[in-house]
């Protein structure tokens, strides 16, 4: 499996868009899958494959498809230069090729301190923890505010 991060497409060959079934027959079954249910009626299926370091999310609001990655191994690399592992600091310096960023702060009292880097144009979340880049979140692109640019 290629360990690539590709902005608005995937990975390898699983990309945005597939079903639930789709990625099964390429990956095989999940470790877990947790059923997330929001306020609006939404469920979010998530799948967690835990020996890839990769978990994918399945919205019911697009019928299913598939809509989030989330990677925290290392073995994953986002433009080359970015992968789960590296310090805060070595992240910092690059973070500009991604483009504009927005950060949020999630540090409380007496827990790790947490950071939240979101490059909205390309759709990605880079969370720190610690001081050091702990999940790749990518997202796909929109057409617009309610229609997904699905990759071919």
């Amino acid at each position: 499996m290629e360990n690539k991060i590709i902005p608005g497409k995937g990975f390898g060959k699983i990309k945005f868009g597939m079903t639930e079934d789709e990625v099964i027959d390429i990956l095989g079954k999940p470790d877990e899958i947790e059923v997330q249910e929001m306020d609006d009626n939404e469920v979010v299926n998530v799948y967690y494959y835990d020996d890839m370091g990769v978990s994918l999310s399945f919205d019911s609001l697009e019928d299913f498809r598939l809509v989030e990655f989330s990677f925290d191994d290392n073995v994953y690399t986002l433009e080359n230069n970015f992968y789960p592992g590296m310090s805060r600091e070595l992240f910092l310096e690059h973070a500009n090729e991604l483009g504009e960023y927005s950060v949020e702060d999630f540090s409380e009292e007496d827990t790790d301190v947490n950071e939240l880097y979101a490059f909205e144009d390309k759709n990605i979340n880079i969370w720190i923890t610690d001081g050091v880049v702990d999940t790749i979140q990518i997202g796909p692109f929109w057409n617009d505010d309610d229609n997904v640019n699905w990759p071919d």
